[in-house]
Protein backbone atom coordinates (compact mmCIF):
# COMPACT_ATOMS: atom_id res chain seq x y z
CA UNK A 1 0.00 0.00 0.00
CA UNK A 2 1.38 3.38 -1.02
CA UNK A 3 1.58 6.09 1.63
CA UNK A 4 -0.79 9.01 1.16
CA UNK A 5 0.66 12.32 0.12
CA UNK A 6 -0.26 15.44 2.14
CA UNK A 7 -3.01 16.51 -0.29
CA UNK A 8 -4.76 13.14 -0.22
CA UNK A 9 -4.44 13.02 3.58
CA UNK A 10 -6.21 16.35 3.98
CA UNK A 11 -9.00 15.26 1.65
CA UNK A 12 -9.38 12.01 3.59
CA UNK A 13 -9.60 13.89 6.93
CA UNK A 14 -12.13 16.38 5.56
CA UNK A 15 -14.44 13.55 4.54
CA UNK A 16 -14.77 12.62 8.24
CA UNK A 17 -15.12 16.15 9.69
CA UNK A 18 -18.33 17.20 11.52
CA UNK A 19 -20.47 19.73 9.70
CA UNK A 20 -20.51 23.12 11.47
CA UNK A 21 -23.66 24.16 13.40
CA UNK A 22 -24.90 27.46 12.07
CA UNK A 23 -27.35 29.79 13.81
CA UNK A 24 -30.78 29.94 12.23
CA UNK A 25 -32.43 33.15 11.18
CA UNK A 26 -34.70 34.63 13.86
CA UNK A 27 -37.82 32.61 14.69
CA UNK A 28 -40.81 33.49 16.81
CA UNK A 29 -41.10 31.24 19.82
CA UNK A 30 -44.36 29.86 18.42
CA UNK A 31 -42.75 28.94 15.08
CA UNK A 32 -39.80 27.29 16.83
CA UNK A 33 -42.24 25.14 18.80
CA UNK A 34 -44.31 24.24 15.74
CA UNK A 35 -41.18 23.16 13.87
CA UNK A 36 -40.15 20.91 16.75
CA UNK A 37 -36.92 22.81 17.37
CA UNK A 38 -37.47 23.56 21.06
CA UNK A 39 -39.21 22.47 24.23
CA UNK A 40 -40.56 25.13 26.59
CA UNK A 41 -41.44 25.04 30.29
CA UNK A 42 -43.28 28.11 31.62
CA UNK A 43 -44.04 28.79 35.28
CA UNK A 44 -45.61 31.73 37.07
CA UNK A 45 -43.86 33.43 39.97
CA UNK A 46 -47.09 34.59 41.59
CA UNK A 47 -48.62 38.02 41.08
CA UNK A 48 -50.10 39.63 38.00
CA UNK A 49 -47.87 42.57 36.99
CA UNK A 50 -44.15 42.78 36.24
CA UNK A 51 -41.54 40.02 36.34
CA UNK A 52 -44.13 37.26 36.75
CA UNK A 53 -42.92 34.38 34.53
CA UNK A 54 -39.90 32.09 34.31
CA UNK A 55 -39.43 30.45 30.91
CA UNK A 56 -36.99 27.61 30.14
CA UNK A 57 -36.29 27.01 26.44
CA UNK A 58 -34.35 23.92 25.37
CA UNK A 59 -33.02 23.37 21.87
CA UNK A 60 -33.72 19.80 20.72
CA UNK A 61 -32.02 20.18 17.36
CA UNK A 62 -28.45 20.37 16.02
CA UNK A 63 -28.87 24.05 15.36
CA UNK A 64 -28.19 27.27 17.22
CA UNK A 65 -31.41 29.28 17.44
CA UNK A 66 -32.23 32.98 17.47
CA UNK A 67 -35.68 33.25 19.04
CA UNK A 68 -38.04 36.19 19.48
CA UNK A 69 -40.66 36.48 22.24
CA UNK A 70 -43.02 39.23 21.17
CA UNK A 71 -44.74 41.90 23.25
CA UNK A 72 -48.42 41.14 22.78
CA UNK A 73 -48.19 37.34 22.95
CA UNK A 74 -50.52 35.59 25.38
CA UNK A 75 -49.27 32.90 27.73
CA UNK A 76 -52.17 30.55 28.47
CA UNK A 77 -52.74 29.39 32.04
CA UNK A 78 -53.34 25.67 32.51
CA UNK A 79 -55.66 26.57 35.40
CA UNK A 80 -58.86 28.04 33.99
CA UNK A 81 -59.44 29.91 37.25
CA UNK A 82 -56.17 31.84 36.97
CA UNK A 83 -55.44 34.69 34.58
CA UNK A 84 -53.53 34.37 31.32
CA UNK A 85 -50.47 36.61 30.96
CA UNK A 86 -49.92 39.20 28.22
CA UNK A 87 -46.20 39.57 27.45
CA UNK A 88 -45.24 43.25 27.76
CA UNK A 89 -41.50 43.14 27.04
CA UNK A 90 -40.20 41.85 23.71
CA UNK A 91 -37.03 39.76 23.94
CA UNK A 92 -34.60 38.32 21.40
CA UNK A 93 -32.39 35.54 22.75
CA UNK A 94 -29.94 32.89 21.57
CA UNK A 95 -30.16 29.19 22.40
CA UNK A 96 -27.20 26.96 21.56
CA UNK A 97 -27.81 23.59 19.92
CA UNK A 98 -28.94 20.96 22.44
CA UNK A 99 -28.67 23.52 25.26
CA UNK A 100 -31.20 25.15 27.59
CA UNK A 101 -31.81 28.85 28.20
CA UNK A 102 -33.77 30.36 31.12
CA UNK A 103 -35.29 33.85 30.85
CA UNK A 104 -37.46 36.10 32.99
CA UNK A 105 -40.61 37.35 31.28
CA UNK A 106 -42.39 40.61 32.07
CA UNK A 107 -46.13 40.53 31.59
CA UNK A 108 -49.55 41.54 32.84
CA UNK A 109 -52.70 39.58 33.55
CA UNK A 110 -55.41 39.78 30.92
CA UNK A 111 -58.48 38.09 32.45
CA UNK A 112 -59.70 40.40 35.21
CA UNK A 113 -62.53 38.10 36.30
CA UNK A 114 -60.09 35.29 37.12
CA UNK A 115 -57.80 35.08 40.13
CA UNK A 116 -54.19 36.17 40.33
CA UNK A 117 -51.68 33.52 39.17
CA UNK A 118 -50.06 31.47 41.91
CA UNK A 119 -46.40 30.61 42.34
CA UNK A 120 -45.33 27.71 40.07
CA UNK A 121 -48.56 27.90 38.07
CA UNK A 122 -48.14 26.33 34.63
CA UNK A 123 -48.45 28.17 31.30
CA UNK A 124 -48.17 27.34 27.63
CA UNK A 125 -47.25 29.47 24.62
CA UNK A 126 -50.47 30.95 23.32
CA UNK A 127 -51.36 32.97 20.25
CA UNK A 128 -50.71 36.64 19.66
CA UNK A 129 -53.39 38.79 21.29
CA UNK A 130 -55.86 40.92 19.32
CA UNK A 131 -54.53 44.02 17.59
CA UNK A 132 -55.48 46.51 20.32
CA UNK A 133 -53.74 44.47 23.02
CA UNK A 134 -50.64 44.08 20.84
CA UNK A 135 -50.52 47.87 20.35
CA UNK A 136 -50.92 48.44 24.08
CA UNK A 137 -48.25 45.85 24.96
CA UNK A 138 -45.87 47.55 22.52
CA UNK A 139 -46.70 50.94 24.09
CA UNK A 140 -45.99 49.52 27.56
CA UNK A 141 -42.68 48.09 26.30
CA UNK A 142 -41.66 51.37 24.66
CA UNK A 143 -42.39 53.36 27.83
CA UNK A 144 -41.00 50.69 30.20
CA UNK A 145 -44.25 50.48 32.17
CA UNK A 146 -43.40 46.87 33.06
CA UNK A 147 -44.34 47.11 36.74
CA UNK A 148 -46.82 49.96 36.42
CA UNK A 149 -50.25 49.13 37.88
CA UNK A 150 -51.88 51.89 35.83
CA UNK A 151 -50.72 50.03 32.70
CA UNK A 152 -52.17 46.82 34.16
CA UNK A 153 -55.53 48.58 34.49
CA UNK A 154 -55.19 49.67 30.86
CA UNK A 155 -54.67 46.03 29.82
CA UNK A 156 -57.87 45.01 31.60
CA UNK A 157 -59.74 47.88 29.95
CA UNK A 158 -59.11 46.11 26.63
CA UNK A 159 -58.90 42.42 27.56
CA UNK A 160 -62.05 42.50 29.73
CA UNK A 161 -63.72 45.59 28.29
CA UNK A 162 -63.38 47.38 31.63
CA UNK A 163 -64.27 51.03 31.45
CA UNK A 164 -61.51 53.51 30.69
CA UNK A 165 -62.65 55.04 33.99
CA UNK A 166 -60.95 52.09 35.70
CA UNK A 167 -57.50 53.38 34.63
CA UNK A 168 -57.03 55.37 37.82
CA UNK A 169 -54.02 54.44 39.95
CA UNK A 170 -50.78 56.38 39.59
CA UNK A 171 -49.81 59.95 38.87
CA UNK A 172 -52.12 62.09 36.76
CA UNK A 173 -49.72 62.27 33.81
CA UNK A 174 -49.49 58.48 33.50
CA UNK A 175 -53.24 57.99 34.00
CA UNK A 176 -54.07 60.59 31.34
CA UNK A 177 -51.48 59.19 28.94
CA UNK A 178 -52.76 55.63 29.19
CA UNK A 179 -56.43 56.66 29.06
CA UNK A 180 -55.78 58.75 25.96
CA UNK A 181 -53.81 55.97 24.27
CA UNK A 182 -56.45 53.30 24.93
CA UNK A 183 -59.13 55.73 23.76
CA UNK A 184 -57.16 56.34 20.55
CA UNK A 185 -56.68 52.66 19.64
CA UNK A 186 -60.19 51.54 20.64
CA UNK A 187 -62.30 54.57 19.72
CA UNK A 188 -63.90 54.56 23.18
CA UNK A 189 -64.77 57.79 25.01
CA UNK A 190 -63.00 58.66 28.26
CA UNK A 191 -65.58 58.98 31.08
CA UNK A 192 -65.67 61.86 33.56
CA UNK A 193 -65.53 59.55 36.60
CA UNK A 194 -63.22 56.92 38.10
CA UNK A 195 -64.07 53.26 38.80
CA UNK A 196 -62.42 51.15 41.49
CA UNK A 197 -62.56 47.38 41.02
CA UNK A 198 -62.70 45.02 43.97
CA UNK A 199 -59.77 42.96 45.22
CA UNK A 200 -59.86 40.32 47.93
CA UNK A 201 -57.46 40.00 50.84
CA UNK A 202 -55.04 37.86 48.81
CA UNK A 203 -54.91 40.41 45.99
CA UNK A 204 -56.89 38.19 43.66
CA UNK A 205 -58.24 40.55 41.06
CA UNK A 206 -61.98 40.41 40.57
CA UNK A 207 -63.79 42.24 37.79
CA UNK A 208 -66.51 43.71 39.98
CA UNK A 209 -66.69 47.46 40.46
CA UNK A 210 -66.82 48.41 44.13
CA UNK A 211 -67.24 52.16 43.78
CA UNK A 212 -67.38 55.03 41.31
CA UNK A 213 -66.09 58.49 42.13
CA UNK A 214 -66.92 61.51 40.04
CA UNK A 215 -67.78 65.19 39.88
CA UNK A 216 -71.26 66.48 39.04
CA UNK A 217 -71.10 70.10 37.83
CA UNK A 218 -74.25 72.21 37.91
CA UNK A 219 -75.33 75.84 37.91
CA UNK A 220 -78.38 77.60 39.31
CA UNK A 221 -79.88 80.79 37.92
CA UNK A 222 -82.00 81.29 41.03
CA UNK A 223 -82.32 80.08 44.60
CA UNK A 224 -83.63 76.51 44.57
CA UNK A 225 -83.94 73.26 46.51
CA UNK A 226 -81.68 70.68 44.87
CA UNK A 227 -81.80 66.89 44.88
CA UNK A 228 -79.13 64.77 43.17
CA UNK A 229 -79.55 60.99 43.04
CA UNK A 230 -78.59 57.97 40.99
CA UNK A 231 -81.12 55.84 39.12
CA UNK A 232 -80.88 52.57 37.20
CA UNK A 233 -81.86 52.08 33.55
CA UNK A 234 -85.46 51.32 34.59
CA UNK A 235 -85.71 54.61 36.42
CA UNK A 236 -85.60 53.15 39.94
CA UNK A 237 -83.80 55.11 42.65
CA UNK A 238 -80.49 53.46 43.61
CA UNK A 239 -78.66 56.03 45.77
CA UNK A 240 -79.43 59.53 47.02
CA UNK A 241 -76.39 61.82 46.99
CA UNK A 242 -78.28 64.63 48.69
CA UNK A 243 -81.96 65.54 48.89
CA UNK A 244 -83.89 68.81 48.82
CA UNK A 245 -80.97 70.96 49.94
CA UNK A 246 -81.44 74.73 49.72
CA UNK A 247 -79.01 76.45 47.32
CA UNK A 248 -78.40 80.04 46.34
CA UNK A 249 -77.89 80.76 42.66
CA UNK A 250 -74.37 80.09 41.37
CA UNK A 251 -71.92 77.42 40.14
CA UNK A 252 -71.48 74.14 42.04
CA UNK A 253 -69.45 70.95 41.99
CA UNK A 254 -70.62 67.82 43.76
CA UNK A 255 -67.84 65.29 44.43
CA UNK A 256 -69.67 62.01 44.85
CA UNK A 257 -69.05 58.34 45.57
CA UNK A 258 -71.43 55.79 44.05
CA UNK A 259 -71.30 52.47 45.91
CA UNK A 260 -71.61 49.68 43.33
CA UNK A 261 -70.44 46.55 45.16
CA UNK A 262 -73.89 44.96 45.51
CA UNK A 263 -75.66 46.15 42.37
CA UNK A 264 -75.68 44.74 38.82
CA UNK A 265 -73.41 46.07 36.08
CA UNK A 266 -75.02 48.30 33.49
CA UNK A 267 -76.02 51.90 32.82
CA UNK A 268 -76.99 54.28 35.61
CA UNK A 269 -77.91 57.96 35.64
CA UNK A 270 -76.94 60.78 38.00
CA UNK A 271 -79.91 63.18 37.91
CA UNK A 272 -80.30 66.65 39.34
CA UNK A 273 -83.76 67.96 40.17
CA UNK A 274 -84.69 71.51 41.13
CA UNK A 275 -87.83 71.72 43.24
CA UNK A 276 -88.73 68.24 41.94
CA UNK A 277 -88.18 68.97 38.23
CA UNK A 278 -85.37 67.19 36.29
CA UNK A 279 -82.72 69.66 35.11
CA UNK A 280 -79.61 67.65 34.29
CA UNK A 281 -78.58 64.02 33.77
CA UNK A 282 -75.21 62.25 33.35
CA UNK A 283 -74.66 58.61 32.36
CA UNK A 284 -72.54 56.27 34.49
CA UNK A 285 -71.64 52.86 33.09
CA UNK A 286 -69.70 49.96 34.56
Amino acid sequence: MKPMNSINLLAFAASFSVAPIFASSELSIEDALKKGLIQVIINGKGGYTGNVITMKIKSICNQNLNINLEAGRRLDSKDNNQQDILVTQAQDFFVSAKQQKAINVFGMCCQAHNSSPKENSIYTIGKMADSSLIKLATFIDKNKYYTNYTAQQAVWSISDNNSLASITDGDKETVDRLRNYVSKITGRIIPTYDITYRQDNENDVLGKASKIEGVFNYSLTSNSHVTIAIYNAEGRLVQILFENISHNKGEYKLYYTFRTRNIPEGKYYARMKLDGVLQKEETIEF
